[in-house]
């Protein structure tokens, strides 16, 4: 009658649970014996490398043979798509080919530049808006030049009417200092 337990009693047991292993230590190390012996006679050049797939034991439970049957599929899937992509890219690849030997010819003449144009619309509208946007840019150029030209020119002819001016009058220089004299540009007071 002893209501008291001890805590050594109340442990529960250990339970335990084995794994279901494809391979034991002992037939990996076979398969790893043999791929080295193989390994071995490849290298030394006895045996031919063979470029098929080794063949996998047939799946024992219904999981296995499941994902081996989606493995399956999703690389016969990926081995389409890559033939599908090659034949893309060789498809491209003769197009390019094709294009390259296809120059465009450039025009020489007037009539030549109007059948270009009307051949090619979008590269002449392209063309002909980089011209004009050169054309701009040079004709401003040319404006900046042209003041100087004409500010230059006014100079030039002010001081050639004032030395003839001064050749015709001597005293002209004094007559323009004095205050009897008007300033262009100076009101009178």
């Amino acid at each position: 009658m002893n209501d008291t337990i001890m805590a050594e009693e109340m442990q529960s047991p250990k339970k335990v649970a084995f794994a279901n292993r494809k391979y034991t230590n002992e037939e990996k190390r076979k398969m790893e014996e043999e791929e080295l012996e193989q390994l071995m006679k490849e290298q030394r050049g006895e045996v031919e490398e063979t470029t098929e797939e080794p063949q996998e034991a047939e799946p024992t439970n219904a999981e296995e043979k499941t994902f081996k049957k989606r493995y399956s599929d999703l690389r016969r899937h990926q081995q389409q798509q890559a033939e599908e992509f090659k034949k893309e890219i060789e498809a491209l690849k003769s197009q390019l080919s094709q294009a390259t030997k296809k120059e465009m010819k450039l025009p020489k003449s007037d009539e030549d530049i109007e059948q270009w144009a009307a051949d090619y619309p979008d590269v002449a509208a392209i063309v002909e808006t980089i011209a004009m946007k050169k054309a701009r840019e040079q004709a401003a150029a040319l404006e900046d030049r042209m003041k100087v030209i004409d500010e230059m020119q006014t100079s030039a002819t002010k001081e050639k009417a004032e030395a003839e001016l001064m050749r015709l009058h001597p005293d002209f220089g004094e007559i323009r200092d004095s205050d009897d004299f008007p300033q262009l540009g100076r009101r009178p007071t």
